[in-house]
């Protein structure tokens, strides 16, 4: 019995109801407040009509009395008009049950309504018994076909259903198949010549299927000999190796399916299309026993394969903490075989996929740091590589810079971000690999983070602009990147983006430190939904600086909704609110103005606080808190010298500047424990590594403020003060 937690399923379905893009959620919202009258039908609630007071919401679970009574009728059932809507009734008007209440009827002598309470066809007990009499009705022909069909995992084709029934008359099968649609047990859509089952009816006679791996094998052969799309380009060319890989699960051939999940299946799903749900739902059928358990599979190596990639799905869908359990299992695999260098692997994905995002900066470093050195016994330089980026993220987190070491402003270790990025950088840019676009997107965040330190500290830096400047090149380097993969191998959805994101962010920051760009104007590029095609160009100039962020932004929350990319969601809301702060005129700014702000971050805090992201949540509080400082400044410069405007008036999620910037140093610090670490058998598996001591002894308050996210708790700390002042 898989129990599934409530509030996450809350959650996924509001995410499913989110409109993709940007401009459609505004769009509903004010039809929905204007003066217009209009008619939507649609399987699922707007999540931007919600709390809306004029909108009503009318849950259409069936059918209308009326049409109950037409649809009876339609199919040559007589009876009264009472009696008709008295059998809709039982069956809350679900149309499926309905149509499965006529086929058994149709089935009987008589075809009256009456007749149905007399032979018991509806049990007002236990109306679904519907499905069990009308599955018993079919002839034992029609059963057997309706059974071993619903092995299909989607839509499939009557050459699929013929390999099932090999012996069969081709004609024969055809009049059953068509028969079975007649009585509502199949869909067939004409146009595709394609066949489908209502969800609930395929669950129910897979049920009844007895000789399921035997039917899957026969599948099985059918699919093998099928010729693969040559080039995969959309998400349906992968169709029938994906059929093919769940009938091999069906077969009990769990190590056959592996081999095509791993070799056919995955790079595209993963890089290509980033479908994590897609990816999550198809390696949790090679765990038949749960997740506590290993996959089926009989090579350990598979099973910590395995277990890496689930783990690596989950982070991306926005469910991190699910995800590093399973890291820390193919770890444990891996050091059990001596294999090294899955070890580093393993363990690097951890950090950079999970352990950064939920604020466990000290468990990173580690993990990171022994990844490296792991690297270099082996000698992987490109490996090794990969290491030294995920810990230039960490210490531009933590403010471990060359920048803040020249400016005095914090203590910092002899290894600064920029060392770790440029050596990174160094080797990733001789080869071809996404890792560029990767690398140059964490030299372009670390810029932004050290240009808001140094912005809000106000030390005396002549070049802050040179480094907002450095933060919008490097974010246009990594888009350039992303191109240069997508043509010489494959398009990487996240990587796009995580670019279209951070160049959008380095511009409104630009914009909003009033100065002006000095990077030549330069074009960036938009594609459609495969990367088949550039469609659009635009040109980064001074004068349309939030005109193109707006631009960039919109195509990344646009493309990482319909692929369900969750880790950056929260980041990409958290620029568009910053947008629509920023194009707010100087004499608006007031907290009449800043509702729609509010509503934007709202959906960015419940995504974080969901997933557990402390660092996006420190980033939130901390705008919020500068929102606040700024409405209050605007306030206060209005009124007379004799009024106070009380900071306590003021508020976003019901907290005030002061109670944000206070979320904000309780987000900052570093959440790591030393049972956050993989517990290796070899007792010096850590030695050297500085951080590991420190959580062997337990990290003093001092030490979890130093090796947190420090920008944004000196941000915090320096904002407190002026509030004080």
């Amino acid at each position: 019995l898989a129990v599934s937690d409530a509030a996450e399923e809350e959650e996924w379905d509001k995410r499913q109801r989110e409109a993709v893009h940007p401009h459609a959620g505004r769009f509903l919202k004010h039809i929905a407040g204007g003066q217009t009258k209009t008619l939507m039908t649609t399987r699922l609630f707007p999540t931007p009509l919600e709390d809306i007071a004029d909108v009503k919401h009318t849950f259409l679970s069936g059918f209308s009395r009326t049409d109950t009574v037409h649809f009876f009728q339609s199919e040559g059932i007589s009876g009264s008009r009472a009696e008709l809507e008295r059998a809709g009734e039982i069956y809350d008007f679900h149309p499926l049950m309905l149509k499965l209440l006529t086929t058994a009827l149709k089935k009987s002598i008589e075809k009256d309504i009456k007749n149905a309470f007399r032979l018991k066809l509806i049990d007002k007990k236990e109306p679904q018994k519907i499905l069990n009499k009308s599955f018993k009705l079919l002839s034992k022909e029609e059963q057997k076909i309706a059974t071993h069909i619903s092995v299909f995992r989607g839509t499939f084709g009557f050459d699929s259903a013929k390999a099932i029934f090999p012996e069969m008359d081709e004609e024969k099968l055809w009049e059953y198949m068509r028969e079975l649609h007649q009585l509502g047990f199949l869909f067939y859509n004409e146009n595709e010549k394609q066949f489908d089952f209502h969800p609930i009816l395929r669950s129910f006679l897979y049920d009844h299927l007895t000789a399921k791996a035997d039917v899957h094998q026969r599948a099985v052969q059918y699919f093998e000999a099928v010729h693969e799309v040559e080039k995969v380009v959309k998400l349906e060319d992968l169709s029938l190796v994906i059929e093919l890989y769940h009938h091999l699960i069906g077969a009990g051939k769990f190590d056959e399916a592996f081999k095509i999940f791993q070799t056919r299946v995955i790079r595209t799903i993963y890089y290509q299309f980033s479908n994590y749900n897609l990816a999550i739902e198809l390696l949790k059928e090679l765990f038949p026993d749960w997740e506590d358990n290993p996959p089926r599979l009989k090579k350990e190596a598979d099973k910590g394969w395995t277990f890496n990639s689930l783990a690596n799905s989950y982070c991306l869908s926005g469910q991190p903490k699910k995800a590093v359990p399973l890291f820390l299992k193919s770890t444990k695999i891996r050091e059990n075989e001596n294999n090294m260098k899955n070890v580093a692997i393993v363990i690097g994905n951890a950090a950079n996929m999970a352990q950064i995002q939920i604020g466990k900066l000290s468990t990173a470093a580690v993990h990171l740091r022994k990844s490296t050195a792991l690297c270099r016994e082996i000698k992987d330089e490109f490996l090794e590589s990969v290491g030294h980026q995920g810990l230039g993220r960490v210490l531009a987190y933590q403010g471990n810079s060359y920048l803040a070491k020249v400016l005095n402003l914090r203590k910092i270790d002899s290894i600064t971000s920029e060392d770790e990025l440029k050596k990174a950088m160094d080797i990733f840019i001789n080869h071809n690999t996404n890792f560029t676009s990767v690398c140059a997107l964490y030299q372009s965040l670390s810029n932004l983070l050290h240009a808001c330190l140094i912005a809000t500290v106000q030390v005396n830096f002549k070049n802050l602009s040179d480094m907002i400047q450095k933060a919008i090149e490097n974010a246009h380097k990594s888009l350039e990147f992303a191109e240069k993969f997508a043509k010489t191998k494959c398009p990487i959805q996240r990587d796009f983006i995580q670019a279209y994101w951070l160049l959008g962010e380095a511009i409104i920051q630009c914009k909003i430190s009033n100065n002006p760009l000095k990077n030549k104007p330069f074009e960036i590029h938009f594609y459609d939904e495969n990367f088949q095609k550039q469609t659009e160009s635009v040109i980064l100039k001074n004068g349309n600086e939030l005109e193109i962020a707006e631009r960039c932004l919109n195509e990344a929350l646009r493309r990482c909704r319909s692929v369900n990319f969750v880790e950056s969601e929260p980041d990409i809301l958290l620029s568009c609110a910053r947008l629509e702060w920023a194009n707010l005129p100087t004499n608006q700014i007031d907290f009449e103005n800043i509702s729609n702000i509010e509503e934007i971050l709202k959906e960015a805090q419940q995504i974080s606080e969901r997933a557990g992201y402390r660092l996006i949540l420190a980033d939130i509080h901390l705008f919020c808190a500068e929102v606040l400082m700024q409405v209050n400044e605007g306030v206060s410069a209005k009124v007379s010298g004799t009024q106070k405007i009380a900071d306590d008036d003021k508020k976003l999620f019901r907290l005030s500047a002061q109670e944000h910037l206070q979320k904000v140093k309780e987000y900052a610090v570093d959440d790591s424990e030393f049972s956050d670490l993989y517990q290796s058998k070899d007792p010096h598996f850590y030695d050297d590594i500085p951080e590991y001591e420190m959580l062997k002894r337990g990290m003093t308050d001092e030490e979890r403020i130093l090796n947190g996210y420090w920008i944004a708790y000196k941000i915090a700390e320096t904002l407190e003060e002026r509030l004080k002042s």
